[in-house]
C-alpha cells in the first residue's frame, strides 16, 4: 500500500530540480562507461605496435570488458535489492573507475586484459541501475526521455574519447587516453550526497525520515500530497512481508517471451554497438582513410546518436513504443549496410550521422521500454536481466568485427552483416508488439466474460 503512495506521488510530481541533478548525474555516470568503450577503440593501433597483437586477439580483449559487464549487470542487480540500488552504484562507479585507470599503467596484454574484464563488471552495474532509479523517479510524463537522455552519456563520453585521443595520442602515446577514468572519483563525494537511494527500498524498509528528505527534494510541499502519517506509521502488523523477486518471475507465462524477445533485442543492439564502435576506426583506416578522419566518424556516429535519443525519447512519451522502435531500427540497419557503397567522404559523414541517429538511439530506447514494461517490483530485475544477456552481443561484437577483417572480408560484407543485426531487432520487437496486443486481448476477453 505505502509503496502505491509513494509512486503515485512521485508520478504525478512536476518535472523539476530533483529530476534534472538525477538525469544530469546519470549522464556523467554513463558518460565514462562510454568513454572506455571509445578510448579502447582509438588506442588499437597503438596497442598493435607496441604488443605486436593481431586483430583476433585485440577482437577477444575489447569483448572481455562486456564479458565482466555481463556478470556484473546480474551480480550487482541482485545486491542492490538487499543492500539497495545507492550503496551498488556507487560500488559499481569505483570498480568500473579504478580498473580503466588501471589499463593505463600495466605492462603486459595479460595484465590489461585482466583489467578490461574488472572494469567490465563495474560497468555492468553502472548502466540498469540508473535507468532502475530514472524510471522510479522520473515523471509519468518524461520516463522515457529521462531515461534516453542520460543513455546519452555513452555518447558523450565515445565523443570525449575520440576528441582526446585525436590531440593526446600523437603526442603522448594511448596511455593517458585512459586516465580520465579517474575523474568520478574526483566528485565522489558529490555523487553520494546528490544520488538517492530507491523510494521502493527506503519504503520497504522502513526508512520513513531518508525517505521523507527524498520526498522532500522532489516536492517541499509533499505533506500536503500524501499521507504522511500513513507512512510514520508503519508497523511490523500493518507492513506484508516483503517479497522476494526472482529471476524466474521475468519467465512466467506473463512475461516468458517478451523477456526473451528483449534479450535478443540486446544481443543484436550490443553486437553492432560494440563491433561498429570498436573497429569504425580501423575499417576506416583500412579502407583508405586517415586515423584522424576516421575517428572524426565516431564523433558523427555519437553526435547521431544524442540527437536521435533526444528526439525519439520524447517521441516515445508522447506516442510509445510499438510503431517508433521497429521503424528506427529498420531504417538505422539499411543505412549501416549502405557504408559498405563507395561513395565521398561528405556522404560517409551523412550516413554515419544517421546510424546514430536512428540504429544506435533505438537501443537506448529499448532500456525505457524494458524498465517501463514490466511492474516496480521486477524492473531492476529485468533492466539487469536483459542487460547481461545481451553482453553476449557486446562480446561477440568486437570479436566478429577482427575476425572479419582478419579473413580480409570486403567492407559491404562487413557493414552488411553489422546491419542485419539490426533487421533482426526491428523483426524482434514487431513480435513483441503482436505478443502483448495478443495478451491485452485475451484480458479483455476475460474482463467481457466476467461482466
Amino acid at each position: 500500500m505505502q509503496e502505491n503512495v509513494v509512486s503515485n506521488f512521485i508520478d504525478n510530481s512536476k518535472l523539476g530540480k530533483f529530476h534534472v541533478t538525477l538525469v544530469a548525474l546519470g549522464v556523467f555516470l554513463i558518460a565514462f562507461t562510454g568513454y572506455g568503450a571509445t578510448a579502447y577503440g582509438s588506442i588499437i593501433t597503438s596497442i598493435t605496435s607496441e604488443w605486436n597483437l593481431n586483430a583476433t586477439v585485440l577482437g577477444y580483449m575489447g569483448s572481455l570488458s562486456e564479458f565482466g559487464s555481463m556478470f556484473g549487470a546480474v551480480i550487482l542487480s541482485i545486491i542492490s535489492n538487499r543492500l539497495g540500488v545507492k550503496k551498488v552504484l556507487i560500488g559499481s562507479v569505483l570498480i568500473f573507475c579504478v580498473f580503466t585507470f588501471g589499463q593505463s599503467v600495466v605492462n603486459t596484454p595479460v595484465l590489461f586484459a585482466i583489467f578490461r574484464f574488472l572494469a567490465g563488471v563495474g560497468f555492468g552495474g553502472v548502466i540498469p541501475l540508473v535507468i532502475s532509479l530514472l524510471s522510479e523517479y522520473a515523471p509519468k510524463s518524461s520516463k522515457s526521455k529521462s531515461v534516453a537522455i542520460a543513455l546519452c552519456g555513452n555518447q558523450i563520453g565515445s565523443i570525449i574519447a575520440s576528441l582526446l585521443a585525436i590531440v593526446i595520442l600523437p603526442r603522448l602515446g594511448w596511455r593517458p587516453v585512459l586516465w580520465m577514468a579517474f575523474v568520478p572519483i574526483l566528485f565522489l563525494v558529490f555523487i553520494i550526497k546528490l544520488v538517492p537511494e530507491s523510494a521502493q527500498y527506503l519504503v520497504k524498509h522502513q526508512e520513513t525520515e531518508k525517505l521523507k528528505k527524498v520526498l522532500e527534494r522532489i516536492d517541499q510541499d509533499y505533506t500536503k500530497k500524501i499521507d504522511l502519517e500513513q507512512l510514520k506509521t508503519m508497523s511490523a502488523e500493518g507492513i506484508q512481508p516483503e517479497k522476494k523477486v526472482s529471476y524466474f518471475a521475468l519467465f512466467n507465462g506473463r512475461f516468458i517471451l517478451v523477456t526473451l524477445l528483449a534479450c535478443i533485442i540486446y544481443i543484436m543492439g550490443l553486437l553492432f554497438i560494440n563491433g561498429v564502435i570498436v573497429w569504425l576506426p580501423g575499417v576506416m583506416v583500412q579502407n583508405g582513410f586517415s586515423l584522424g578522419s576516421s575517428l572524426a566518424f565516431s564523433i558523427f556516429l555519437n553526435v547521431g546518436t544524442i540527437a536521435g535519443t533526444v528526439v525519439w525519447g520524447a517521441v516515445a512519451d508522447r506516442k510509445g513504443f510499438k510503431v517508433l522502435l521497429p521503424a528506427i531500427y529498420g531504417i538505422g540497419a539499411v543505412v549501416l549496410m549502405l557504408m559498405g557503397v563507395k561513395t565521398n567522404i561528405i556522404v560517409l559523414y551523412l550516413f554515419v550521422f544517421l546510424i546514430g541517429f536512428f540504429l544506435f538511439s533505438a537501443h537506448s530506447l529499448v532500456n525505457a521500454f524494458v524498465s517501463q514494461h514490466y511492474p516496480e517490483e521486477l524492473r531492476t530485475s529485468a533492466v539487469g536481466l536483459v542487460n547481461s544477456v545481451g553482453r553476449l552481443g557486446g562480446i561477440f561484437g568486437p570479436t566478429l568485427g577482427g575476425l572479419l577483417l582478419s579473413a580480409n572480408a570486403s567492407i559491404s560484407t562487413w557493414f552488411i552483416t553489422f546491419g542485419a543485426t539490426g533487421l533482426i531487432a526491428a523483426a524482434s520487437f514487431v513480435a513483441i508488439n503482436l505478443i502483448t496486443k495478443s495478451k491485452e486481448a485475451e484480458i479483455d476477453k476475460v474482463d467481457a466474460v466476467k461482466g
